[in-house]
């Protein structure tokens, strides 16, 4: 009954707010003889307010920040934030799938609600994140951050915050805005061109905005830079060029073996013989986008506004991958005249040991780098599309209503070129005595040489090479409908009691499509994966209510107590809630204290419910492995499955694991206290500290939290052969882990707790250009106490600890102490601004979770970094501003890191790497 009554609750709005839009123009009503109050809504509430005075920790930056920054991707300036973790941007190759994305508190972007006009936006993968190169940079009025639960006003994913990007909707005349962005070297250029139009209709009581925008983003190999052209690894207590033991003179992992380009062969050296894959990776990935957006509104009378909103988005990012690294098992014909006497002498020794034909094709596992196939190249092309409908007005003079409709469609093609098909590899390796033909001819078979470089022939190539089509599909539905007003006031205070009602449905379902090579797994060099299929709805019910309890008495200027609460029915894990509540107190007009509870759920997406088991390759280090066996490991569980501790060394630093979706996931659960002051000793200075803790219980994760750390579990804290860490391991013949199952699980327990501390001060002064100037400053800074995961419910005591480490446990750096501070000056049409940006220093999460000693490291801490950006700002004339400036002016480069690293030698998104970059906008208005 409760379904059928929301049910029917929902689509009545929905038929209200299609009416409400086909309205025609009707005559206005006259205006009341009564003066009207701007009403603000902060995000992180509904309600209306008279104040700015957020109930949660809250930052702003406002358009001005973007302009003077020259950022064209607006993921990188909220990545300069020190309330979040650097996450996907224009140098994530490898891990990379061209979105632009936030992640606050480092709690993971599907934990970040991302909103437009306080609305969601177009989801950009299955895990329903949004793509920040969808939201248009010039449209951007300010962007509100708020860090801490948000599930009980904004519903699920909101465990971290929410931001909200609040777009110029009422625009009046043309405005043409244009950046030129290049490095100090002369390479990785950006450039883009927007348009933006709009004006009054129907005598000032409509107002129509168009936007458009074009962006071109030049590639930079990592061959390009010194710090990034050699794939670098750890040995011999020091840093050397590494890479990879898929090599294009083929290795046998059975026997040890390389082999020279006359197929002649010979001892493999490690690692002087590795491949350096580096230079054939991107590190700034290039990209094309165009924009479309387009908003209306329209007053009916003044009672009721009919509004609208239009987004269209295409954008294509490619990536580029090494050559494929051959990694499989093939049979081969001891008699193959490719390679030398020795090795086919070697292989017919084999055959005798084993007992069988010296002429019997025997089976070896190796590893070819397919450079005569080109590099891997992927494009993602993501086209996305979303049309809002509305209404909104008063009931009467204490309460209004707001109603909408949000449609969001998303389609993805992933285009794979380059790639081998494991099939015709194995096929076309094993040839007649001769080499001339494969001994199965079958498809046009032409005989494979990858015994040594160069040796395949262009016939073998066009046999082997294989691209592929992937597409996915992403649809979200949302329809809303709220009602704000006020109550009585209560006799001690002067403001009345405020509140908001509303229901909400929303609807997500998403498919993907992968080429059939790829869900078959008929691939070698990129991830294999099974096609995802799902989707869920929700019906909610939400409120909140502001209570003005005291005002304007002795000691106590204002204490105010906000509640909200939301109950959610979900198909797929039925119905969960949500609350929250604070308390501000102001004992005097210059000091606010706020203190707040929030209990946050975020339902399981659908990429995390009926994600295809897929492949992946991340950092991981085998504890059975030479070098890697510690104190702690348990060498008689690695000889159980099946290896002699140290007795081989790992092949890559990159591990393969299967991972996948778990329909039977329940909701995440978390628990935010915030308490914070807020002090105006002076005019024109703003001081802020907020303490956060964020508990997050029966967190979606993978099993064990990661490749590294099941192996980590296996053989260094469970050590029993049955636990699901050592079975999901399996290994090849030559002892290296051949894949972990990693499938999708609720897995345990993340803390997070810290400090920020943000000051704001501007003044004028007595000099100048025209006599006269104003100076601002502005310092943001987060210092974090701890983060910490439990993997394993049933494991309370394995911690891992993360604040202020970084590595292939932890992952991204996450520095115990982080700020910036820009300064502005501004005098008649001129403005100077300086932006500094500290990161602090880390460590590799071994020395704080496996009591690894520093001394044995060889880069055992990140040091820490400071970036410097200047910009100037002059107003030539009341139509045309120009600005120029040059980011990381100081030209910092990160430290170079072996193999604790995400790709790069370094963490591209949390440093900078392309040195100076000097950029030149402007911008022209015509009225």
């Amino acid at each position: 009954m409760k379904k059928n009554l929301l049910s029917v609750a929902v689509k009545g709005a929905i038929s209200l707010t299609a009416a409400a839009v086909m309205v025609p123009a009707m005559p206005a009503f006259a205006q009341q003889d009564a003066q009207l109050v701007e009403e603000v809504v902060v995000t992180g509430s509904r309600i209306k307010r008279q104040d700015l005075e957020s109930v949660t920790p809250l930052t702003s930056i406002g358009a001005e920040e973007f302009k003077i920054s020259g950022n064209l991707n607006v993921e990188q300036k909220l990545a300069e934030l020190p309330q979040t973790l650097p996450s996907f941007g224009p140098s994530s190759n490898n891990p990379g799938d061209g979105t632009a994305r936030v992640d606050l508190r480092g709690l993971g972007s599907y934990r970040t609600v991302v909103l437009v006009n306080g609305r969601r936006y177009i989801p950009a993968t299955q895990t329903g994140i949004v793509d920040l190169n969808t939201v248009p940079g010039t449209l951007i009025k300010s962007v509100d951050v708020v860090t801490g639960g948000a599930s009980a006003v904004y519903g699920s994913d909101a465990l971290a915050g929410v931001v909200n990007f609040q777009l110029v909707d009422d625009f009046e005349g043309v405005q043409i805005t244009s950046l030129y962005d290049v490095t100090g070297e002369g390479d990785g250029a950006k450039s883009n061109i927007d348009l933006t139009m709009g004006g009054n209709f129907a005598d000032g009581r409509g107002n129509a905005t168009v936007y458009a925008s074009w962006s071109e983003r030049e590639a930079v190999m990592q061959g390009d830079r010194d710090f990034s052209n050699v794939a670098l690894t750890e040995s011999g207590g020091q840093l050397v060029a590494g890479g990879s033991s898929g090599v294009p003179g083929t290795l046998v992992f059975d026997t040890g073996t390389t082999f020279n380009s006359d197929g002649t062969s010979r001892e493999w050296m490690d690692p002087a013989d590795r491949f350096n894959y580096a230079p054939d990776n991107y590190l700034q990935l290039p990209q094309e986008r165009f924009l479309i957006s387009s908003f209306a509104h329209y007053d009916i009378s003044d009672k009721v506004t009919a509004y609208g909103e239009m987004a269209f988005s295409h954008n294509e990012v490619p990536q580029e991958l090494a050559p494929t690294p051959a990694f499989t098992t093939v049979s081969v014909n001891p008699n193959t005249p490719f390679f030398d006497d020795a090795f086919q002498q070697t292989l017919r020794d084999m055959n005798v040991a084993a007992g069988v034909d010296a002429s019997t094709p025997v089976d070896l596992f190796v590893g070819r780098r397919m450079v005569e196939n080109g590099s891997r190249q992927s494009l993602d092309t993501r086209d996305g599309f979303r049309i809002l409908s509305g209404f909104r007005g008063d009931i009467n003079d204490n309460w209004s209503f707001d109603t909408y409709y949000s449609y969001s469609n998303l389609e993805n093609t992933n285009l794979l070129n380059n790639d081998v098909a494991a099939s015709r590899f194995r096929q076309a390796i094993l040839v007649n005595d001769a080499g001339t033909a494969c001994q199965d001819t079958s498809n046009g078979c032409a005989p494979l040489n990858i015994w040594g470089a160069g040796n395949i022939s262009q016939e073998a190539i066009d046999f082997i090479n294989v691209g592929a089509t992937n597409v996915t599909s992403i649809t979200q539905e949302v329809l809303s409908a709220s009602m704000s007003g006020s109550l009585a006031t209560l006799p001690s205070a002067d403001e009345a009691v405020a509140v908001v009602f509303g229901l909400e449905y929303r609807n997500d379902e998403s498919t993907y499509r992968p080429d059939s090579f790829l869900s078959a797994g008929d691939v070698l060099g990129f991830n294999a994966g099974k096609e995802t299929v799902g989707g869920y709805d929700a019906q909610e019910v939400f409120s909140e209510i502001n209570v003005p309890l005291v005002s304007g008495k002795p000691g106590v200027e204002s204490l105010d107590f906000w509640a909200a609460a939301r109950y959610s029915d979900y198909s797929n894990i039925g119905g969960v809630s949500s609350y929250a509540t604070a308390l501000n107190y102001a004992p005097i007009d210059m000091l606010k204290i706020r203190a707040g509870f929030q209990q946050a759920v975020r339902a399981p997406n659908v990429s995390e419910l009926f994600l295809g088991q897929s492949n992946g390759f991340p950092s991981a280090d085998d504890p059975c492995a030479a070098g890697n066996v510690t104190s702690d490991t348990d060498t008689a569980l690695c000889s159980a499955t099946g290896v002699t501790a140290g007795s081989f060394t790992q092949a890559n630093s990159q591990i393969e694991g299967l991972f996948g979706g778990n329909p039977d996931l329940k909701e995440e659960t978390s628990n935010t206290f915030t308490f914070g002051i807020v002090a105006q000793p002076m005019e024109g200075l703003d001081i802020a500290v907020d303490y956060y803790s964020i508990e997050i219980e029966d967190a979606i994760d993978v099993l064990g939290g990661g490749v590294n750390n099941v192996l980590d579990l296996c053989y260094n804290v469970v050590k029993d052969i049955n636990s699901p860490f050592c079975q999901a391991i399996s290994r090849r013949g030559d002892g290296n882990v051949q894949i972990v199952n990693v499938l999708n699980e609720n897995i345990g327990l993340i803390e997070t707790n810290g400090i920020d501390f943000n000051v704001n001060y501007g003044t004028d002064l007595d000099f100048g250009i025209d006599g006269g100037s104003y100076l601002s400053l502005a310092f943001n800074s987060t210092y974090l106490l701890d983060y910490d995961e439990t993997p394993i419910a049933d494991l309370p005591e394995r911690v891992n600890t993360c604040a202020g480490v970084f590595g292939n446990t932890c992952g991204s750096p996450r520095q115990e102490f982080n700020w910036n501070s820009r300064i502005t000056w501004t005098s008649g049409d001129l403005t100077l601004s300086a932006l500094v940006r500290y990161l602090g220093e880390t460590e590799d999460d071994v020395i704080e979770n496996n009591g690894v000693a520093a001394s044995d490291l060889v880069v055992p801490t990140l040091d820490a970094e400071t970036y410097l950006d200047l910009s100037l700002g002059y107003a030539m004339t009341e139509n045309l501003d120009l600005n120029f400036g040059v980011k990381n002016a100081l030209d910092t480069e990160p430290t170079p890191l072996g193999d604790a690293q995400e790709q790069a030698n370094t963490f591209p998104s949390t440093y900078d790497l392309l040195g100076p970059r000097y950029f030149l906008s402007a911008s022209y208005r015509f009225e």
